[in-house]
């Protein structure tokens, strides 16, 4: 029997809450595997088939609330110093806060015993971090420095409008999805990577890419099956990643996956991101 119970895994590769990118994946569990019922970039079954803007996808997702896993490839926590509640700040170096003070320390042992980073001509303090607790999580450092994975920095470069989006989805949706109990934070880069090594890496903006996807997916036919367009979900970017998040979903709830036992309080409150363990 699965660790945990759920009937349905719906995926979400978000996009702008203004644009047209947002795909949405359902699939159903049956014994020993599950199947894609959906996925799309637009509204099942509302007149012209809109695309998922908000009050659609929360909609569409409540309907389906029921047993059901939500996995979403976006950031469902903000960085703690935008968390922070403190009067004033205490800056980085003097800050308490269990999160900063696991960066301190983390940045500490990736630049050689100091939380600073030394210029190597004449001694003096100017390089850029290596990490930064109001730009970035501390499950991203995880997944760049011990996974090599990289992500995207939760307010890095362009990606301020989606975690803001996300959020919202977050709390638009909190009396039905709880966050680690049946909301997850994914990444399909990450999932197939693990899944499947360096293969996996061109399975986005590659000229093999279609036929990479493909390989993938045949590889995970003994437990994933599709009842829609297969070859549709191969040559979208936002389905492919979709099935995937929803598929990842899966995986966490039939093999109980669990947040690390070390710095799991760190982690609980700065959000996880999850990809499978390791073989």
């Amino acid at each position: 029997m699965p660790a945990r119970r759920f009937t349905t895994f719906l995926g979400v590769d978000l996009g702008g809450g203004k644009g047209k990118n947002t795909a949405v994946a359902r699939l159903v569990a049956e014994p020993g595997r599950v199947r894609v019922v959906e996925v799309g970039t637009r509204v099942p079954g509302e007149g012209s088939t809109p695309p998922f803007y908000d009050h659609l996808l929360v909609k569409h997702l409540r309907a389906f609330a029921d047993d059901a896993v939500l996995a979403i490839d976006a950031p469902l926590t903000a960085t703690t110093c935008v968390r922070c509640q403190l009067p004033r700040c205490l800056t980085l170096e003097h800050c308490d806060d269990p999160t900063v003070a696991w960066f301190r320390g983390t940045v500490a042992a990736l630049q050689g015993g100091d939380p600073r980073v030394r210029d190597g001509v004449d001694g003096r303090f100017g390089k850029k971090p290596l990490a930064t607790p109001y730009t970035q999580r501390a499950c991203e450092v995880v997944l760049h420095r011990d996974h090599g994975i990289l992500p995207r920095e939760t307010l890095g470069q362009g990606m301020g409008p989606l975690t803001a989006r996300a959020l919202y989805l977050r709390r638009a949706l909190e009396d039905r999805f709880q966050l680690n109990e049946n909301l997850l934070e994914v990444y399909p880069k990450a999932t197939l990577e693990r899944l499947f090594g360096a293969e996996a890496r061109r399975y986005k903006r590659h000229p093999d890419t279609w036929a990479v996807r493909a390989r993938l997916l045949e590889q995970l036919s003994d437990e994933l099956s599709f009842d829609v367009w297969r070859e549709g979900c191969l040559s979208n970017d936002h389905c492919f990643d979709a099935v995937i998040c929803a598929y990842t979903a899966y995986r966490w709830a039939r093999d109980g996956w669990q947040l690390p036992v070390t710095d799991r309080e760190v982690f609980a409150r700065d959000g996880w991101i999850w990809i499978p363990p390791a073989l």
